[in-house]
Parts: structure tokens; C-alpha cells; sequence
């Protein structure tokens, strides 16, 4: 079963490289969303899905993860759709005014139909305000994410009151006393 993974660019790149470093305040200025079952290495070649103004819009390409250019990390919480959440935007243009009146100026409005990295993979991870995110932010946001996930499988198996999933979301834990719905922590279902 695939996983997914982000990567980070943070090479030197074009002008427009450094105006999203030196905006967002980060020392990425791209991402690419990657599926697939292992984990990328540097000098892999991988096909991504991400918003590019090189590249005219959303697309799917192969691109080489080169050290130090790029920093990969594994999204383990992903639901199983990022993916195609993201690849239904293919041909979608790319968004450069309203990523950075965004980020610069803190508006925090998108144009609708339009995308830019972070955001694009934002959306497809299912999270909320995704077109408030630089990919600095989501960075953070996947981070904080991946800890919160990895505690909550820990509680999990420690406790054995549910299922304790590995990355590609297989319950590794015998079906003991699941949470039942009193417990549950937004309610009853």
C-alpha cells in the first residue's frame, strides 16, 4: 500500500524562490506531494503532484530529489485519498497573487480554481484554511501532526483499547475492547 511523503525544496532556485523564503519567513519555498510505498531517497527520481508557476499550474511530474535541495518527510497520518484530492486539480492554474497577499500581507483569501504549492497539498491532506498555508507552515502542520499521531498510536497500543495502525493504515492489533461510542472524543456517532 502506498504511503505519502512531502518534499521540501529549499535550493537556491529563481528570484521568485527567495521573495517565498523571505515572505513566509521559512527556508522552503516549494513542495511536492509523493505516493508511494517506500520511502523516497535523495537522488531518487519520483513522480510528484504539486502547483508550480514554472510549470503553468497543478501537474503531475517526475522530479529528482537532489541533496540538499530537497528534505523529505513522511506524512503517516495522510488519509488514503490525499492524492486523488489533489490530483482533481490538474490543469488548475497556479496562484501567485494570492499566495503571497496571503502570506505578506496576511490576507488569508484564495482565488477559487487557482493553487499554489502548499496549499494544493494542504487541501489534498484534508486540513483546514489550506490556502493559508506556506510551505514553511506545512511543514509545521505535518510535524505537529506526525507527533500528535505517533502519541495517540502509542496510547493505543499501550492501552489496547483500539486499533493501532501502521503507515499504510492496517490495524496491527488484535480487535480487543474498541472505543466505544460514550468514549469517543467528539460524541456519540
Amino acid at each position: 500500500m502506498s504511503q505519502h511523503w512531502v518534499a521540501f525544496y529549499r535550493g537556491h532556485g529563481r528570484m521568485s524562490d527567495i521573495v517565498v523564503r523571505w515572505a513566509t519567513r521559512s527556508s522552503y519555498s516549494h513542495c511536492e506531494l509523493i505516493r508511494q510505498p517506500q520511502r523516497p531517497r535523495h537522488g531518487d527520481t519520483v513522480t510528484c503532484l504539486s502547483a508550480s508557476g514554472r510549470d503553468g499550474g497543478v501537474r503531475i511530474k517526475d522530479v529528482t530529489l537532489e541533496r540538499p535541495k530537497w528534505s523529505i518527510y513522511a506524512v503517516p497520518w495522510a488519509p488514503q485519498d490525499t492524492w486523488d484530492r489533489a490530483a482533481e486539480k490538474v490543469g488548475e492554474p497556479y496562484d501567485l497573487l494570492s499566495m503571497f497577499t496571503s502570506q505578506l500581507f496576511n490576507f488569508r483569501r484564495n482565488a477559487r480554481g487557482k493553487w499554489y504549492c502548499s496549499e494544493l497539498i494542504a487541501h489534498g491532506l484534508g486540513l483546514s484554511m489550506p490556502h493559508a498555508m506556506s510551505p514553511g507552515d506545512l511543514l509545521r502542520t505535518i510535524q505537529d501532526h506526525a507527533t500528535t499521531w505517533q502519541r495517540a498510536q502509542d496510547t493505543l497500543r499501550a492501552s489496547g483499547d483500539g486499533a493501532v495502525l501502521g503507515a499504510d493504515g492496517v490495524d496491527l492489533a488484535p480487535p480487543l475492547a474498541r472505543l466505544d461510542a460514550s468514549r469517543a472524543i467528539d460524541g456519540p456517532r
